[in-house]
């Protein structure tokens, strides 16, 4: 007992010594340095990007390939360079050559493909719906990296969506989180916190300095690798200040200790309308802040008997919605459409289906909601106001939730329940702290709650219906699925839809997928819209100025909350006194979204055909146009043309001979190369060579005693040449002399007779024993 009180006590120092230390080294920081914002509620989870939750900021240590404003709908390339569409199914993004990790080593596309393949390993709420999409990422280099889709995952919404770091997140280092992963197994995405900021390797421009339970500050790295290409940002130090609800954010806003928020705080406008405080939103009159995706209400599919469509029905018609905005929201936005649809901006309100909405929508109506749990048998049964189904189960108790201190949603959840309960449904409310509620509502185990959508973006309103209607991103309760479907709503007539939108590029066929997806959303009530949500960004100006606003929108998005999107922000700020800047990348580097999808659309527009290549009966390497396809079999679609196409060479065997192919427009071009096996040479048996070549070596002697015979004759006869030219010259006429030259001339002639028989003799022997040995090299072994 007392060894445990011990080392109870030891762990009570060793604990106490470390919240000393964070806290000296928070006071050694200089309040005119920081910049400090408040936007999560409780402690911090952890700085472990793979975790459910994440203390603020943990992205921020890691780069995005890419920032992207909603507003203006246009991107900057970050960690990326570029990107570049191979063909339909492959989309290439080039890395910074400049890239680093804190510790020095290079950000490669390894490390792309590494953060990547976790995702498909493990449940990642921002990364493992993406392979929904994917087929594979591939390092083509160390500084390039391809995402690749097939046809029957083709979505190019997704695949754009890779760039922007809310969708795909953040990229981690490979030498640091592979170590890791082999030692945690599991517990890499479930327990590791990362709370030694010692140990932490990022490539962002803060790093985790020191924490505390509620308040942790980041320091800025001035060596940070994109200094160059971005500058550094102005403030030497971010923390994150947390507080118990908003009105102890909103007091905390009014006297200075933070200096941006993301909260709600009522009439925010009192600030400087009636007190005259350095305080401002982004508009200085209503709507007072820019409207953001849809909240709506998540009734539980997987809970019986909030699974009957009619009692979902009854309670759409039982929410208030305009007094939710006017009294509990201060009139900060408006009413949703009733289909997750924003139709206050015309680019998205075309897509709707107003026929539809006539016919199956829903309004606030109390004594409607009441006829449709009576018709459909949903009745009081025992007199104690609370209804029962025909087999008796009553509708509740049930309970609909949000965080403690979200005090606006927290009214409108008790004008909610007040209203269910007035129909018969026994409905109260829970509001647990924020990482309670949170766990609570990824693993589906809840009854009620109002929450958010995916938010608006380049591919609104098809990432709304994918949010709250598409069964991949959900699964069985207990479980932790954070991308979306929290309800655990499974329709999979739904994802033939979303799918086909995501590729479809004609409007008229666009238009038509989207009325179906709204007409079984009307039907089946996955959700309930209640209204669109006021992006929480409030902002003062007493020691940090150059904030986006209406007079001067620099870059937007600026809500705490939106990383990486948020952090040119941080670029664009000075302190008070001096003169904010905006960097001239923030300008210079947009790509417009159109402009990504016009080059999709070249691409699709180049005539293509099916170049699919085999071989037999050995499979092997295959280059066309001298570049290396892979192992045989391989197929692509190609731009239309003529092809080289040659064959590796592989040991034992002929490679075809290359061949020029041309591929044409919608047509499938076949190539089989057949490989012939080269036969193997064998030597004869040793005793039977020797007997031939002792036969041959006989002739050769019988054939050299023939030739010595000759060689003696022509020496004979060449003397009786020469004997016979000194006889010549002592002859004195000239008839004497032309007979006797004429018997030399004929002696001559047949001196060379008998020398080319000779050496043609030689040759045909010399050639019959060369032919001889071949064959016996060539014959068979037995």
């Amino acid at each position: 007992m007392k060894s445990g009180l011990a080392l109870l006590a030891i762990l009570l120092f060793l604990l106490s010594i470390a919240s000393y230390s964070s806290i000296n080294v928070a006071q050694q920081i200089p309040r005119e340095e920081t910049l400090i914002i408040s936007d999560a509620w409780g402690p911090p989870p952890g700085w472990n990007p793979l975790l459910p939750s994440t203390a603020w900021g943990t992205f921020m240590m890691y780069p995005s390939l890419f920032f992207y404003s909603t507003r203006d709908d246009v991107w900057i390339p970050y960690l990326a360079e570029g990107y570049r569409w191979i063909d339909k199914y492959t989309l290439e993004v080039k890395i910074r050559p400049e890239a680093k990790w804190w510790d020095g080593t290079p950000i490669t596309a390894d490390d792309v493909v590494f953060t990547f393949e976790l995702g498909k390993k493990y449940v990642i709420g921002w990364l493992s719906p993406v392979w929904d999409y994917l087929e594979k990422v591939v390092a083509v280099d160390s500084k390039t990296v391809r995402f690749i889709t097939s046809e029957e995952k083709l979505n190019y919404f997704q695949l754009v969506g890779l760039l922007h770091g809310s969708n795909s997140g953040i990229i981690l280092p490979k030498h640091r989180w592979e170590p890791l992963e082999k030692t945690l197994g599991m517990k890499i995405v479930t327990e590791f916190r990362d709370d030694d900021p010692a140990k932490i390797i990022g490539g962002g421009p803060y790093r985790l300095l020191t924490w505390s339970e509620d308040i942790w500050y980041y320091e800025r790295v001035d060596n940070w690798w994109g200094k160059d290409i971005f500058g550094l940002p102005r403030p030497k130090y971010i923390a994150h200040k947390v507080f118990r609800d908003n009105v102890a954010a909103a007091l905390g806003f009014e006297e200075g200790v933070m200096d941006a928020a993301g909260h709600f705080f009522a009439a925010i406008y009192d600030m400087w309308k009636v007190k005259g405080l350095p305080v401002r939103t982004y508009y200085a009159n209503p709507p007072y802040y820019i409207g953001s995706g849809i909240v709506n209400l998540y009734i539980n599919y997987a809970k019986y008997p909030l699974t009957v469509v009619a009692i979902r029905k009854a309670i759409a018609y039982a929410i208030p919605y305009d007094e939710l905005v006017s009294k509990a929201y201060f009139n900060y936005s408006v009413r949703a459409a009733p289909v997750p649809i924003i139709h206050t901006i015309p680019a998205y309100a075309k897509w709707i289906d107003e026929e539809l909405v006539k016919k199956y929508g829903f309004e606030y109506n109390l004594a409607e909601a009441k006829r449709i749990l009576d018709e459909a048998g949903i009745i009081d049964r025992n007199g104690d106001g609370i209804r029962e189904m025909p087999d008796g189960t009553k509708l509740g108790p049930f309970t609909i939730s949000v965080p403690y201190g979200w005090t606006d949603w927290m009214m409108m959840c008790d004008m909610i329940a007040t209203n269910l309960q007035s129909i018969g449904i026994d409905c109260t409310t829970y509001f647990p702290d924020f990482s309670v509620w949170w766990d609570r509502l990824i693993k589906g185990q809840f009854d009620l709650v109002i929450s958010w959508d995916g938010g608006m973006g380049f591919d609104h309103p098809w990432n709304a219906f994918r949010w709250i209607m598409d069964p991949r991103l959900t699964g069985p309760v207990g479980e932790d699925y954070p991308a979306g479907n929290w309800e655990r709503y499974i329709n999979w007539e739904v994802i033939s839809l979303i799918d086909a939108a995501a590729k479809e590029t004609d409007p008229v066929k666009l238009k038509g997928i989207y009325s179906k997806l709204q007409e079984i959303f009307l039907k089946d009530i996955p959700a309930i819209p209640l209204f669109y949500g006021a992006a929480w960004y409030e902002f003062r100006t007493d020691r940090w100025v150059g904030w986006p606003c209406e007079e001067d929108p620099r870059w937007l998005s600026p809500y705490p909350w939106n990383y990486p999107d948020n952090l040119p922000v941080i670029f664009c700020l000075a302190k008070a006194g001096e003169t904010p800047t905006v960097p001239s990348w923030i300008y210079n580097l947009r790509i417009p979204t159109t402009k990504i999808f016009e080059d999709l659309a070249a691409v699709l527009a180049i005539k293509k055909g099916i170049l699919t290549i085999d071989t037999t009966p050995v499979k092997a390497e295959v280059i066309v146009n001298g570049e290396s396809w892979g192992i045989a079999p391989v197929v692509k679609e190609v731009v239309v043309g003529r092809y080289l196409i040659e064959f590796k060479p592989i040991e034992g065997y002929i490679a075809p001979s290359p061949e020029i192919v041309e591929v044409k427009e919608g047509v499938i071009t076949t190539v089989i190369g057949t490989y012939t096996p080269i036969t193997p040479v064998t030597i004869p048996e040793i005793e039977e060579i020797l007997d031939r070549l002792e036969t041959i070596s006989a002739k050769l002697t019988t054939l050299s005693d023939d030739v010595k015979a000759l060689s003696k004759s022509i020496g004979d006869l060449k003397t009786a040449i020469a004997t016979l030219s000194d006889k010549v010259a002592g002859l004195a006429t000239s008839t004497d002399i032309a007979g006797l030259r004429a018997d030399i001339s004929a002696l001559r002639g047949d001196l060379v007779a008998i020398s080319t028989i000779s050496y043609a003799v030689i040759a045909v022997v010399v050639i019959t024993l060369v032919v001889s040995i071949v064959s016996l090299l060539r014959k068979p072994s037995r």
